[in-house]
């Protein structure tokens, strides 16, 4: 429906600026005033649509490819699964992928309270932020990622 791509789209959004470190007020400075605050966070929470060619100004903004957030958008619609992850099978994963996988889920651990268990289940929230980080787009992560999937 309407209202879910809209709630997809604000959450990737968010999730986008967020990875850069940006308040709503970064925006609307780095945007010299294009972007109000209050603008971004209504797209944010769904509460107003946003334009293509404002999308792609967004995305600019971020340093994202606007394809890469809308690839994003489209999986979390089709509700992307979450994926779980051997642990054991880290190894036959690309070295880039696999360190950042093992740096991020080294954190989670120890914010989950240090269970040293075989497999770990990622949310794609998580996964689009490590996808980023190694320059990926989601999909080439996940496939990246593949020996290493349950």
């Amino acid at each position: 429906s309407r209202r879910d791509i809209l709630v997809e789209t604000g959450e990737v959004l968010r999730s986008a600026r967020r990875a850069r470190g940006m308040t709503l007020r970064d925006v609307g400075t780095a945007s010299g005033g294009r972007f109000k605050p209050t603008a971004v966070a209504g797209y944010e929470r769904a509460e107003r649509s946003i334009s293509v060619e404002r999308f792609c100004e967004l995305c600019q903004l971020y340093d994202m490819a606007p394809e890469r957030l809308l690839s994003l958008i489209m999986w979390r619609r089709r509700g992307g699964p979450e994926p779980l992850i051997d642990l054991r099978r880290l190894e036959e994963v690309p070295p880039g992928e696999r360190d950042t996988v093992i740096g991020f889920v080294d954190q989670v651990r120890r914010m989950r309270g240090g269970r040293d268990d075989d497999t770990i289940r990622l949310r794609v929230r998580d996964l689009e932020v490590l996808a980023t980080i190694s320059g990926h787009d989601l999909h080439q992560f996940i496939e990246h990622l593949r020996p290493a999937l349950v």
